[in-house]
């Protein structure tokens, strides 16, 4: 049902696409153009019992001028990892599967670009909607060197989720390289997000 989601927030981000009308050159495609990407990176998620985590962006940037934009953008992380903790004086691996998933609109702006807009510096804020899933063994200590563990807990909160994100745009003609990181609160908490991802122009 998660990868149905996520794939529902593809296809609407990305619709804009076959009826977009290309009007800018390439040698200033940023006012008035749409840029499509996705992105791939590493999800540290703040309550996780380990640092294993994959995140998988797409978003569709819609240019008002030549640094302003609106941003739409769908988002997918998860984690699994696990921990050795003792129980009855016994090691003991706890488990851990955590999953956000977000659709978030909002704008952005290029604080610092070039002269012909080959590279820039932007910031953006998005608010939208998102759930976040776990389902985890729970690990609480009774003494010194021991505790109790409770197996299969889940949890899943759903809300009004946040991001606020910082990258750089390197565009080879039509074209983009994009190193970003993003911060997301989703369910009362907090997630980094530090990704690469490729777009392109229409």
């Amino acid at each position: 049902m998660t990868f149905g989601y996520f794939f529902l927030l593809v296809a609407i981000l990305f619709s804009p696409c076959l009826c977009h009308n290309v009007s800018a050159q390439e040698s200033n495609l940023k006012d008035g153009s749409a840029l499509y990407s996705i992105g791939f990176g590493y999800e540290w998620m703040s309550d996780a019992y380990s640092s294993h985590g994959f995140a998988l962006d797409v978003r569709a940037r819609f240019y008002m001028s030549g640094r302003l934009f609106c941003e739409l953008m769908g988002h997918w992380g998860t984690h699994e990892g696990s921990k050795n903790v003792l129980q009855k004086g016994k090691p003991f691996d706890v488990d851990d599967e955590r999953n956000t998933l977000l659709g978030a609109v909002g704008p952005g702006y290029e604080i610092f670009q070039n002269e012909n807009q080959t590279f820039d510096i932007y910031i953006k804020g998005l608010v939208g909607y998102g759930i976040r899933s776990s389902r985890f063994d729970d690990y609480q200590i009774t003494g010194s060197e021991d505790g109790h563990v409770t197996l299969g807990c889940d949890k899943k909160k759903k809300g009004i989720a946040a991001v606020v994100g910082l990258g750089m745009d390197t565009r080879f003609k039509r074209w983009t390289l994009t190193p970003s990181v993003d911060v997301f609160y989703i369910g009362n908490e907090w997630n980094v997000v530090t990704m690469i991802s490729f777009g392109f122009f229409l």
